[in-house]
């Protein structure tokens, strides 16, 4: 039974009607493709590392230059602020890696993590580089060429990854867990060589005790981006929409790299 047959109109209500009920049809289409993203948003479990001043804890709330961007991208979304579990960077980078919808920020984008993940950004320029205290008796080194000594970075971090590029011996580099304790060993004297971020350096500088601690810059290591790091099972379509939001937000993402003293 046709209970109404708009396409047999032919006077101007006919073809009123039928743009009325193409315009009803498009609204539902949206409606529900909107729906769906949401829950697809939903679904999504964020993590990230305490990793200043790109996301770190302050008086228990997680605050920093990519968990502000994130916060832009989600009411650019219309979504509501997700919640963001903290924990170290090598949990963290297994987990992005699993067939669940994880979502890890802020990565560095290089060629050796490029199929791993599917990326949104970026969020920030960085840099790695090699030093040593003052005081180490190394005055020069250059890791291209220079690669008889022992070397600190981070397990699956940018800090390994930028050595690695390099061709540097890897049984010449010792992997440890966290910024922190890369941070913690620099301090106190603990090796020679260190592989570390610009991030890493601008939280030493705001140490009470930094005027103690003379910090030589050997060598950069390399120059590279951060993004938010999604897991390949996630819906590519989350990850345009992120993107898409991220970049209608971008004189605000200037704004807030600015205010941590970072660049684009």
């Amino acid at each position: 039974m046709v209970i109404f047959d708009y396409t047999a109109k032919t006077d101007s209500g006919g073809v009123l009607l039928k743009l009325f009920w193409t315009a009803i049809l498009l609204w539902l289409c949206t409606t529900v493709s909107a729906h769906d993203l949401t829950a697809k948003f939903n679904e999504l479990k964020l993590i990230t590392e305490d990793y200043p001043p790109l996301n770190y804890l302050e008086d228990g709330k997680l605050t920093g230059a990519s968990t502000e961007i994130l916060r832009l991208v989600y009411q650019q979304l219309g979504l509501p602020e997700p919640d963001v579990d903290v924990m170290p960077w090598a949990r963290a980078y297994h987990l992005a890696q699993s067939n669940l919808p994880y979502v890890l920020f802020t990565m560095s984008r290089t060629s050796a993590r490029e199929d791993l993940f599917q990326w949104a950004g970026p969020t920030h320029a960085s840099q790695t580089f090699l030093v040593t205290y003052d005081g180490s008796g190394i005055e020069q080194y250059d890791p291209k060429l220079q690669q008889e000594h022992r070397v600190i970075a981070i397990k699956s971090d940018v800090t390994e990854y930028a050595l690695k590029e390099l061709a540097y011996p890897e049984d010449k580099i010792d992997l440890i867990d966290s910024n922190a304790t890369l941070i913690h060993m620099l301090l106190n004297r603990r090796a020679d060589l260190f592989s570390i971020s610009d991030s890493a350096l601008m939280t030493l500088a705001k140490d009470p005790d930094a005027d103690k601690y003379a910090v030589k810059v050997l060598a950069i290591t390399r120059k590279s981006h951060g993004y938010f790091a999604f897991s390949k099972a996630i819906d590519p379509e989350v990850v345009e929409a992120f993107q898409a939001a991220l970049d209608k937000i971008h004189s605000q993402q200037l704004l807030i790299l600015e205010k941590y003293d970072m660049n684009y």
